[in-house]
């Protein structure tokens, strides 16, 4: 019995395979990386989180199979979501004829190597496509191996620095927002990316752990090595994780001391305006305020879809007028990037059904931005150092794109990065504010067999 049932078992793993060997491939890797996560957990969370990751990948295969059924081959050779997505797939697969030395199109191999989006992870595709065949659907499935790595491995370590309930509340939202979902297996370069920032920050913050200077030394090894590979996947990657890392960790160090912390807010201001004083100060901040404010001109004028304005109007009727930007019109350019970052696209003003659609998932943001705000100062309570690394790698992500983006769907794209490290903040002041409020969670079934109560208590909001 137990023969036939292997043997009915390696019969279908191999009709699998035939189909999508990606798919096996995929479950060579996720399956490790699962157990891994939930290892040491108790045996009701345990379980419990299993079930959402199990959950989570489901959804996402059965999307991408709902993805291949509607999709009209007679017209189309393949599905994708977002038009980005034809031109990676096309490009990798290029790459992948040329390694094997499959003959191309002129024109093709022209594109292949062109300058204009330039990325290590179309080297990644072809790879995917050079071990499995030709895979436009299959090539989905590594992105959501780097996207439910990189959240399993921020939850544990969340789990660990700023409690159980707070990187439970982050695990569920980052599995199931909806916006989140269509990305993690979108044939783009964001799930890869994600993972190797995740990783950093983790590495960051244990690189503050009392330990031998062998042990800090292979994790600052390792650090390196992930910026370098982020270099590769997106431009500034590496300068990315050096500012996220060293700048998380001085807020953090500064967030631990209450007067050092108060002797920086009062300072830093004075600072700022000692250094902008120095003309050579002045001319590159100017210079960079007029790149963002061209390249938001850009995606207002140029591109297509529901576009947003950030300057004044008189400069959307020519772009050399941007050079002519003023005091007081710069300081309205960045207010406004600040606040239509968080505040686009407004529930009431939108345009189209898919806007309509989007209106719970905005509201859902709204929340968790508040949340955040809140929980940013709670988690410096509990653990100061991986509270300065999240908002260091959430502001460092928001500030190209508040300050460059105008065109909505972009600004949801990109500000969908952001959340991997802000959800766990709004986790924190989720359950902060449920402490407050004296509220009682049942978290008994899941987790240890009894009742958790969120009482005013700090302790015990952390210990859950």
């Amino acid at each position: 019995m137990r023969t036939a049932a292997i043997a009915v078992a390696a019969i279908a793993v191999a009709g699998v395979y035939v189909l999508s060997p990606l798919t096996v491939w995929f479950a060579i890797v996720i399956v490790p990386v699962a157990a891994l996560a939930v290892r040491g957990l108790p045996a009701g969370e345990r379980r419990f989180v299993l079930s959402l990751v199990l959950a989570a990948i489901a959804l996402r295969l059965l999307v991408v199979a709902g993805l291949f059924v509607l999709t009209d081959h007679t017209r189309v050779p393949f599905g994708t979501f977002f038009g980005d997505e034809d031109y990676f797939i096309k490009r990798s697969l290029w790459l992948r004829n040329i390694a094997l030395g499959h003959s191309i199109h002129p024109i093709d191999l022209e594109y292949a190597y062109e300058p204009n989006g330039r990325t290590g992870f179309l080297y990644v595709l072809a790879f995917a496509h050079a071990l499995a065949g030709p895979s436009p659907y299959g090539v989905r499935l590594p992105n959501v191996a780097f996207y439910i790595a990189a959240v399993l491995l921020m939850y544990r370590a969340v789990r660990v620095r700023l409690g159980r309930m707070a990187a439970l509340f982050g695990l569920v939202v980052l599995l199931f927002l909806p916006t989140l979902l269509v990305w993690s297996l979108s044939v783009l370069k964001e799930p890869l990316f994600i993972l190797l920032s995740g990783a950093s920050l983790v590495l960051a913050r244990e690189l503050a752990v009392p330990a031998s200077w062998r042990r800090r030394a292979v994790i600052a090894t390792a650090i390196v090595a992930l910026a370098m590979a982020l270099q590769a996947v997106r431009e500034d990657g590496a300068a990315f994780v050096a500012a996220a890392t060293i700048g998380g960790l001085a807020l953090g160090f500064v967030a631990s001391r209450p007067r050092l912390l108060i002797a920086c807010v009062v300072s830093m201001p004075i600072l700022a305006a000692a250094v902008l004083r120095v003309p050579q100060v002045q001319l590159r901040t100017y210079a960079a305020v007029q790149t963002a404010a061209r390249q938001h001109w850009g995606a207002v004028v140029v591109s297509r879809g529901y576009g947003y304005k950030l300057l004044d109007d008189r400069f959307y009727s020519d772009i050399n007028s941007i050079s002519s930007l003023e005091r007081a019109e710069t300081m309205r350019f960045l207010a406004r990037a600040a606040v239509s970052y968080v505040a686009l696209p407004r529930p009431w003003d939108v345009q189209s059904r898919a806007g309509a659609a989007y209106i719970p998932e905005q509201v859902v943001w709204y929340l968790l931005a508040l949340l955040a705000c809140a929980g940013a100062l709670f988690a410096c309570r509990r653990d100061p150092l991986i509270a300065g690394l999240l908002v260091a790698h959430a502001i460092l992500i928001a500030a190209p794109s508040a300050l460059t983006d105008g065109n909505i769907g972009t600004l949801v794209r990109h500000r969908g990065l952001v959340l991997p490290y802000i959800v766990w903040l709004s986790g924190v002041g989720a359950c902060e504010l449920l402490a407050m409020l004296d509220v009682k969670i049942d978290v008994g079934r899941p987790f240890q067999g009894r009742q958790a109560t969120l009482n005013a208590s700090p302790s015990r909001a952390m210990a859950l």
